[in-house]
């Protein structure tokens, strides 16, 4: 007597929802990445300002600039929060010395559109500036520094960050090796602590069509939510391309992608070469914005900022990276008559979400050590599944080639039901 499997639910009769929360992570950031919802989202982004504004004309209420600056500071966060996971949830690269490349396009930009060496150049001569400069002290870096991993890969790119702000800090006068004075003595190039004040805006139309004048805070948090579309948009095509299944193959066994014919340390400087000058574009759009290029704007503080934000909205999750710098930037804001305690609200929601949910919000994957590793940090996919979910559909004609073959009914997984 055969056995005969157990009736399945029809998955017609599942309701959407449903399937979609019990798809786990990997059905969820599916389901966000797709067109129909990313477009709408930065659509009503976008509009945001412009429903601040409606309700500011229309009511006693007076903080529509004031939320307006705090969500452009939380799109310029999610742009740096979605570079940063190229480089860490995509290819597996610990790179703590990625706000380092942020202040690079800052200061790049700064000194090409301000009186500090009496140059003005146009927006896209300057945008070639910021990204060949920021490129070449990526490559400066990664060329050496990507032959380790782990957490010797961490060290090295702390210590950059560490020194790009030290440097950045003492060339404000001539700088002087082994008794020999290179410049003049009025050599000024950073400003020291004071950093770079008076930096040109971008030159854009102070009035757009069917809007009218647009405050300059507003123009800045469109660029922002523009370029964070731009680079969600790339990292997405990356992720299906060539490029980016090497990226995901060495994330999960560099060893066995090198042994299957990958160039694991060209990809490896592609990714930390790519995020570099999305994190320079993002700095010389911040310095255009706040007209200045401060030294503070990227220590370690801001480095760990970033990393929280990555690690909370879930490693390898364009989403996830949205939704960490929003969680992370906003709620401060929200809880800001609660003085003392904001911040410890903060921690508790931090530390529960790491608890129960170690990957993250909306992550797939989890830096934890291996033991086979000599106990280096590594980044491992959470489940098996959920890269089982992401294959191709079995057609029905290959069901029946398959169940004449072994004999047997071919039953559909649990994560399809």
């Amino acid at each position: 007597m055969s056995a005969q499997p157990a009736p399945l639910e029809s998955v017609a009769a599942v309701h959407p929802l449903k399937r979609l929360w019990e798809s786990g992570p990997s059905g969820w950031n599916h389901a966000l990445t797709r067109p129909v919802v990313l477009i709408p989202f930065f659509i009503f982004a976008a509009l945001v300002p412009l429903g601040l504004q409606y309700v500011e004309d229309n009511s006693s209420w007076t903080d529509a600039q004031f939320w307006t600056l705090i969500l452009a500071n939380c799109a310029m966060y999610a742009c740096l929060a979605v570079a940063l996971n190229l480089v860490v949830g995509y290819a597996g690269l610990l790179n703590l010395g990625f706000i380092a490349f942020f202040g690079i396009g800052s200061y790049a930009y700064a000194l090409v559109a301000s009186d500090q060496l009496h140059q003005h150049y146009p927006l896209w001569t300057a945008l070639l500036v910021v990204m060949a400069v920021t490129l070449a002290f990526a490559l400066l870096v990664g060329v050496p520094a990507l032959r380790l991993r782990g957490d010797y890969l961490a060290i090295v790119t702390l210590g950059f960050g560490l020194i790009m702000r030290d440097v950045i800090l003492d060339l404000d006068r001539p700088p002087v090796l082994a008794g020999h004075q290179f410049g003049p003595d009025t050599l000024n190039l950073t400003g020291g602590t004071n950093g770079i004040h008076q930096v040109d805006p971008f030159n854009l139309p102070s009035s757009l069509p069917l809007i009218g004048p647009v405050p300059h805070f507003r123009m800045y948090y469109w660029i922002f939510i523009g370029f964070l579309a731009l680079s969600v948009y790339c990292v997405l095509r990356w992720r299906n391309s060539r490029t980016g299944r090497a990226w995901v193959a060495i994330r999960d066994d560099e060893l066995a992608a090198r042994a299957m014919g990958v160039n694991t340390f060209k990809y490896r400087l592609l990714a930390f070469a790519t995020s570099a000058v999305m994190a320079g574009v993002v700095g010389m759009i911040d310095a255009a914005f706040i007209f200045n290029a401060f030294p503070g704007n990227f220590d370690v503080q801001q480095t760990v900022t970033i990393f929280i934000m990555v690690i909370l909205g879930g490693l390898g999750s364009i989403p996830g990276a949205i939704l960490g710098a929003i969680a992370f930037t906003v709620p401060p804001f929200l809880l800001q008559q609660f003085v003392f305690y904001k911040y410890l609200v903060v921690s508790i929601v931090l530390i529960a979400v790491m608890v129960f949910r170690p990957e993250g919000l909306l992550g797939t994957v989890s830096i934890r050590p291996r033991k086979t590793m000599g106990g280096t940090l590594e980044l491992l996919t959470a489940e098996s599944a959920v890269e089982a979910s992401e294959l191709p559909a079995v057609t029905d004609t290959e069901v029946a080639d398959l169940e004449a073959a072994a004999g047997a009914i071919v039953e559909d997984p649990e994560w399809k039901v």
